[in-house]
């Protein structure tokens, strides 16, 4: 069994005297989450691209996070600092004509949010014109945008018949909320697998980008 605190502790001590320079420069210019004086942890990745691990710490006031990737072994080494996208990642179904109960019928999951057509918001000031449903099954935002998307529809797969008929009573598709930094790579990219998965249960995709934080010197 990988011990993850070893590796967590090692993170830690590259974020409070860092040893490469891009480390610094991202400390210039945001901030490190704190808990009880430590850095907070958003997630910590055992089995990450080439053999390594991953450690994802919250940025105050931020929704992207900064990441020490780390060798695994006996003597763990830090291998680079990078920062990460925050992702929202989630089946949306909307209608004008049916109601939440009805959306939600096609749906065999319990971790349901939604309204229907009519309901009043919670400030009390707009009415909804239409009905929506969405599934989020993982709600931590610390994964990369491809890994997370593919989890969902491996999910989704499991009931691919009622996501087929939801798609065909409704508009449904997946929608992906990115918060980027703003000297991040843009770029979106989505293989050959993703694509097959989405084709074949009928789902559009939807990706809104919002880009903050200040750029590194």
């Amino acid at each position: 069994m990988i011990d993850s605190k070893k590796y967590v502790s090692i993170a830690i001590q590259e974020l409070r005297q860092p040893t490469f320079e891009i480390t610094k420069q991202y400390l210039q210019v945001m901030e490190v989450e704190l808990e009880n004086e430590v850095p907070r942890v958003a997630r910590i990745d055992l089995d990450h691209i080439n053999d390594s691990i991953a450690v994802y710490f919250f940025i105050k006031e931020e929704q992207f996070f900064i990441v020490v990737n780390l060798s695994k072994g006996d003597t763990p080494q830090v291998e680079w600092v990078w920062i990460e996208s925050g992702h929202r990642v989630y089946l949306t179904a909307t209608s004008e004509a049916l109601g939440y109960d009805e959306l939600s019928s096609y749906l065999p999951y319990n971790s349901l949010t939604g309204w229907s057509k009519g309901d009043i918001d919670k400030s009390g000031k707009r009415v909804y014109k239409f009905s929506r449903v969405s599934y989020e099954p993982v709600v931590n935002e610390a994964y990369g945008l491809e890994e997370k998307l593919l989890n969902l529809l491996i999910d989704l797969e499991r009931s691919s018949g009622a996501i087929r008929k939801l798609v065909e009573n409704s508009k449904a598709y997946i929608s992906i909320c990115r918060h980027q930094y703003i000297s991040a790579n843009a770029g979106i990219h989505l293989d050959l697998e993703i694509l097959h998965r989405l084709s074949s249960l009928n789902l559009e995709l939807d990706v809104d980008t919002y880009i903050t934080g200040n750029e590194i010197e």
